[in-house]
C-alpha cells in the first residue's frame, strides 16, 4: 500500500506540505472563514486583515477549527 494518500497525524499536518503551499492554505482558511461570516468575498486585504484582526482567528496547529479545515482541504487533494 503506497502511504501517497494518507494524512500525516495532525500534530505535523505543517510538515506535509511545502512553506508555500503552508502559506497558501492559511490564506484560503482566512478567506473561507470571511465568507463563512459575511456571506461574500472580502472588498480588498485591508477588509480582510481588519477583520481577522477583531475576530482574532489564526490559522495555526492550535487552533482546532483550522486543524479540522486543514485536514478536509488536504484529503480533498488526495
Amino acid at each position: 500500500m503506497s502511504d501517497d494518500n494518507i494524512i500525516p497525524f495532525p500534530g505535523r499536518l505543517k510538515d506535509a506540505v511545502d512553506e508555500q503551499r503552508w502559506r497558501n492554505l492559511q490564506g484560503e482558511f482566512y478567506i473561507d472563514c470571511f465568507r463563512a461570516s459575511h456571506d461574500r468575498d472580502p472588498e480588498d486585504p485591508e477588509e480582510l486583515r481588519a477583520w481577522l484582526q477583531q475576530a482574532r482567528l489564526f490559522a495555526d496547529e492550535q487552533n482546532p477549527f483550522f486543524r479540522g479545515w486543514l485536514v478536509r482541504r488536504l484529503s480533498e487533494g488526495l
